[in-house]
């Protein structure tokens, strides 16, 4: 793998904060941004290819659509116990 030197110019509070990742990683700031580009890379290669296939789909039926409504819903908020949601240990 070939390396290639770069200028980028970033907000000072991202910086702050990747410095600090990079520090509890114990990672240069160079190998902690290069990391996380390459994951956001891989995430929108994802989206894109996703997106690719749902143009070949047919859009969801309306009970479809509710069942992953009712997923993502769940897994945006997943539902807490009783003794959880009163502060009880």
């Amino acid at each position: 793998m070939s390396l290639e030197r770069v200028t980028i110019t970033i907000p000072s509070d991202i910086l702050d904060a990747a410095k600090a990742a990079s520090e509890r990683e114990g990672l240069s700031v160079s190998a902690w941004l290069s990391r996380a580009a390459e994951r956001a890379a891989k995430i929108e290669a994802g989206l894109a290819a996703a997106e690719e296939a749902m143009a070949h789909l047919d859009p969801p039926t309306p009970e479809e659509q509710a069942w992953v409504d009712a997923v993502m819903d769940d897994a945006i908020h997943p539902a807490r116990s009783d003794d959880c949601s009163r502060g009880a240990a």
